[in-house]
């Protein structure tokens, strides 16, 4: 029997994705799946597209997307449908464009209010920095938003910079910066997962102290850091679950079917928009990181993943 072939669409080539594709990796050696995964360099609508549109004619069995634009994407969502190739989307959701199901995050606008709580417990009234690596993104936009929120409800004054345009070298700079400019900020905060690695770069270019530094994801930099007591919490989404149980339910539409399989999942193949599975997040600072440590050891995650030094 050939073996099955999973083509999976993320959004652009970030060492985030690292963790979401050793998840993939795991659950697809272990059902025997092959995987085609490809992402455009940086941000890209139309480079997915093209992509998506390339694994479709490829003959992949099943296909998984981050839905970076739901409304772009719906259209080839559609034709794998009519093609009965089973999709998911996983990390961005794209509720209404026919994907069978989503594993992934909260919403970004929660995941931004998550972070705000956890800095606006640490700096009292101060002054706290904010940092994006896009003004379009959902993702991006979302926490932000999420994040002034909380600093509004808390009476926090806040200082937003120029968008760094996801090259951490612009982030180092601008980081650094903002710090100069503003030596009553207690915080810094930045939505994507380079940014607490850049941030801590910037505070010891600057020689500031007592500056706490909030961030998401675990790139081997970031756990260094909060271990070291440089970074003060990351919020992690678990997105290596995001890889992991997508497959698992690709896996499980392709050898079992469709309707079957969600039914397993207690999931409706009717009413497939509602079909969600969320990881809880785990929030890590010097007190808990060697939970995860040891998790990634155990998982030879920081062996089979790279970040981008700063």
């Amino acid at each position: 029997m050939n073996q099955l072939t999973v083509g999976v669409i993320e959004k652009n080539r970030n060492p985030y994705w690292d963790m979401v594709n050793a998840g993939w990796t795991d659950a697809a050696g272990l059902l025997d799946l092959g995987l085609r995964i490809d992402a455009p360099p940086s941000e890209d609508v139309d480079a997915q597209l093209q992509l998506m549109r390339e694994q479709l004619d490829s003959g992949i069995d099943a296909l998984a997307f981050v839905g970076t634009d739901p409304a772009a994407m719906t259209p080839l969502v559609t034709e794998a449908g009519r093609r009965g190739i089973p999709v998911v989307a996983f990390d961005l959701d794209a509720p209404n464009s026919g994907r069978l199901m989503f594993v992934g995050m909260e919403t970004p606008l929660e995941a931004g209010h998550r972070a705000g709580a956890q800095i606006a417990a640490l700096v009292g009234r101060a002054p706290v920095i904010v940092q994006t690596g896009s003004d379009r993104a959902p993702g991006a936009v979302g926490k932000k938003r999420g994040f002034l929120e909380v600093m509004e409800r808390s009476g926090i004054p806040v200082i937003e910079i120029e968008n760094d345009h996801e090259d951490v070298a612009a982030a180092v700079a601008l980081a650094s910066q903002a710090l100069e400019q503003h030596p009553d900020a207690r915080g810094i905060f930045g939505g994507y997962g380079y940014h607490p690695v850049a941030q801590a770069a910037a505070v010891r270019a600057t020689g500031r102290q007592g500056v706490s530094i909030v961030g998401f994801d675990m790139l081997p930099e970031t756990v260094e850091l909060i271990a070291a007591g440089e970074v003060a919490s990351s919020i992690w989404i678990r997105e290596y679950e995001f890889g992991y149980q997508s497959a698992v339910a690709l896996s499980s539409f392709l050898r079992a079917g469709v309707s079957e399989s969600l039914q397993l999942f207690g999931m409706s193949a009717e009413s497939p928009e509602g079909n969600v599975r969320i990881p809880t997040p785990v929030t890590y600072t010097k007190e808990n990181i060697q939970e995860f440590i040891d998790w990634s050891r155990a998982h030879s995650i920081h062996q089979r993943t790279t970040a981008t030094a700063v």
